[in-house]
């Protein structure tokens, strides 16, 4: 229905509002409507009821369409009062469906006023499966010319804010907090003298929207309408090409890594310190030396390798390593230079090869914001999209949290090996949020579809489109030969 109450004053506290009033606060009066029947139509979890929690209609997002300055959008608004606005499946696909709507519609700009503790844990495998297409979604969008803006209203952590991170511009209301690994995860993970999640001051000084704001991560946007209104008006105006902003802000990440470098190095030039900072690779899997033993290295420190005489590249796995700033930002440097732009990206395959203990959890990653190097990777994944690469993900092992989210997850084919894992939930986890004893969470990890690790859990969702027996190189050219599958349909 359409919302016809007066504009809100332009003084008031966006916090403090419902998603609706949000999006009423910032709109022109009366032209908030819905998008259509769809969006409008009850979506509520048909997972919650077995963990005793009831459902919402809208899934913990609201989607419209308004006028913002005369100019069309479209607008997601999360909900930080249900479930912490976590993302269930059906609140990861309706901002699947709104980005796509927007690549139809091409409205000034789709704008997310996000609220969001990430991906829902009581839907591990299908919500974290609809948020990494939702991120698909929105960064083809933008590739396709449509401006996403992102402001964070409330507290953004986990997959959310790799999402909030791969809009085009980022900006958070004061006393906003933003990372990929929330506090409790960063003590639990490394204990107490990485950092006491009790510590108010500490924890804002590391994800509080000033000091977000001071290190020139995101922008800081006072939390009033009209502040709000003006600053989306200046992205609409300031908008740049996608292409050209992801070189940017590969430099600008580039110039942030070289910045954690001791002065010495630091004086020999930020592309050697950028070298100097990235991780270097751990020898490769056992299981996986046919595959790579017809395959050369094209970068110095070995993260993108080109099978001989053939147009196929593939990822090196982070094995036993973490996918953090510095890796992120190394394998993306050999992705644009090895696979972005040229006259002849048609008939390029890459393969993300996906296995690894997850993103980096730690104060250091999230100083330098390990969720904006997580979206760039993202981002230039859909570059290689756009220009005709066909990218795929190759699960050969773990594929743990952000690192699965934002790397192999981000392909439209997903293959994976039979004895590879999906951990969108940690035991720790499901312990934290579920609340059952050990014995039955064991049981729930090995044999749950909803919240299960084994692969065939998440190919059970849509999330893989062939489960392979190993790693043949011959069964991975026939792949390529075979084109493109088309994504499974997910029940």
């Amino acid at each position: 229905m359409c919302v016809t109450s007066p504009w809100l004053p332009v003084t008031v506290a966006l916090r403090a509002l419902a998603p609706r009033e949000r999006i009423a606060a910032i709109a022109d009066p009366g032209s908030v409507q819905p998008v259509d029947a769809s969006f409008d139509a009850p979506r509520p979890s048909p997972h919650l009821a077995r963990w005793g929690i009831a459902a919402q209609d809208d899934d913990g997002v609201v989607i419209a369409r308004a006028a913002i300055g005369g100019a069309a959008v479209l607008v997601a608004a999360q909900d930080e009062r249900f479930l912490r606005g976590s993302a269930g499946a059906n609140h990861g696909d309706a901002l699947r469906r709104l980005f796509v709507r927007g690549r139809a519609e091409r409205p000034a700009a789709v704008i997310i006023l996000a609220a969001s503790a990430g991906v829902r844990l009581h839907e591990a495998n299908p919500a974290e499966l609809a948020l990494a297409r939702a991120l698909t979604a929105l960064l083809d969008l933008r590739a396709a010319g449509v401006p996403v803006l992102v402001l964070s209203v409330a507290d953004t952590f986990g997959g959310a804010s790799v999402l909030a991170c791969a809009g085009e511009r980022t900006a958070l209301l004061p006393g906003v907090r933003l990372g990929l690994s929330g506090p409790a995860v960063i003590e639990t993970t490394r204990g107490p003298g990485e950092l006491d999640a009790g510590d108010a001051d500490a924890v804002t000084a590391l994800f509080g929207a000033e000091a977000r704001a001071a290190a020139g991560h995101v922008e800081l946007v006072a939390a009033d309408a009209e502040a709000v209104r003006a600053w989306i008006a200046r992205c609409v105006r300031e908008s740049k090409p996608f292409a050209t902003w992801v070189r940017t802000r590969q430099e600008e990440l580039a110039a942030r890594l070289a910045l954690t470098q001791s002065p010495g190095v630091r004086a020999a030039g930020e592309r050697a310190a950028v070298e100097l900072a990235t991780t270097p690779a751990l020898p490769l899997p056992r299981k996986l030396a046919s595959l790579y033993a017809d395959a050369e290295p094209v970068d110095r420190v070995c993260w993108l390798w080109r099978m001989r005489d053939r147009r196929v590249w593939l990822s090196r796995p982070f094995g036993l390593g973490t996918f953090g700033p510095r890796e992120a930002h190394g394998l993306d440097a050999a992705l644009l230079v090895h696979l972005a732009g040229g006259a002849a990206a048609d008939g390029r395959t890459v393969f993300l090869v996906g296995d690894s203990y997850g993103h980096e959890v730690s104060r250091n990653a999230e100083a330098l914001c390990v969720s904006q190097y997580l979206a760039q990777h993202s981002a230039v994944v859909a570059l290689l999209r756009a220009q005709g690469v066909r990218v795929c993900g190759l699960l050969t092992g773990v594929g743990h949290s952000g690192a699965f989210f934002a790397n192999a997850l981000q392909a439209r084919e997903v293959y994976a090996l039979a004895d590879a894992r999906v951990i969108a939930m940690e035991p720790a986890a499901i312990a934290r949020v579920i609340r059952l004893p050990e014995r039955e969470i064991a049981a729930l990890i090995e044999n749950d579809p909803l919240l299960g690790h084994p692969v065939r859990h998440f190919a059970g969702w849509g999330g893989i489109a062939e489960i392979l027996p190993d790693a043949d190189r011959d069964r991975l050219l026939a792949l390529v030969e075979r084109g493109v599958s088309p994504r499974p349909t997910s029940r």
